[in-house]
């Protein structure tokens, strides 16, 4: 882990794409896991609410991010 955080600040990856990054990738595994048992840990009747619920949070933080552009 170390590792990984030491070497996102390196020089030699200034060309590589910020979210192709050692580091992106493993919050991004980190952040489905989380999501994923979240889901699980749902009751069946209350998954679909779930779903809604998560893709309206999203939407809501992409339209907050484009207004600030």
């Amino acid at each position: 882990m170390v590792w990984l955080s030491i070497t996102q600040n390196v020089d030699a990856l200034d060309p590589v794409a910020a979210h192709s990054r050692p580091w992106a990738k493993v919050e991004k595994f980190w952040r489905f896991c989380n999501r994923y048992g979240d889901y699980q840990a749902t009751p069946p009747r209350l998954r679909r609410q779930f779903i809604i619920e998560m893709e309206r949070a999203r939407s809501q933080a992409k339209s907050c991010a484009d207004a600030q552009h």
